[in-house]
């Protein structure tokens, strides 16, 4: 019974780090975004105050898609040596041909900047997609450069 449960216990092991391993993962470059900010409720930077986005992006093979987006503030710095607003993006990547992946998680955005700080890398969940990427989930690491372009690193897992 005990070498039964330490063979089970292994293949659950290997079952458990397999799953959590990118079984696709790609870049792809994002120009310059045409932003727009909407002040909504107290005026200046306040909670639920968004920002729509849109650009275009290249995939590895050169092919063109959209990302399209909502960032909504969801914690405002408090005074006390806080100094990142907390917010939430709802992110549709766009590859044409019903392909698309949607992405959702927090970012941090510094105080009276209207985009992410550069060369700060940070993460969102894919959780969705449809056509080709159908049933994936996985994430996306996002990064402004210094150009006004972002980088997006794509890991996927069925």
């Amino acid at each position: 019974m005990t070498r039964l449960s330490l063979l089970a216990g292994l293949a659950g092991a290997l079952l458990l780090s397999g799953a959590a391993q990118a079984r696709e993962s790609f870049s792809i470059i994002q120009d310059k975004p045409e932003l727009t900010h909407i002040d909504l409720g107290k005026e200046g930077a306040s909670h639920g105050d968004m920002l729509a986005f849109e650009a275009a992006f290249t995939t590895p093979d050169g092919k063109k898609g959209t990302m399209s987006g909502l960032i909504t503030t969801v914690d405002v710095p408090d005074g006390a040596g806080d100094k990142f607003f907390d917010r939430l993006a709802d992110i549709v990547l766009d590859f044409g041909n019903a392909d698309t992946l949607v992405i959702a998680g927090r970012s941090v955005y510094a105080v009276g900047a209207g985009e992410m700080v550069v060369d700060a890398p940070q993460v969102r969940a894919i959780v969705g997609g449809t056509g080709r990427f159908i049933g994936k989930r996985g994430q996306m690491t996002t990064t402004r450069r210094d150009a006004g372009h972002y980088e997006h690193k794509i890991e996927l897992v069925d």
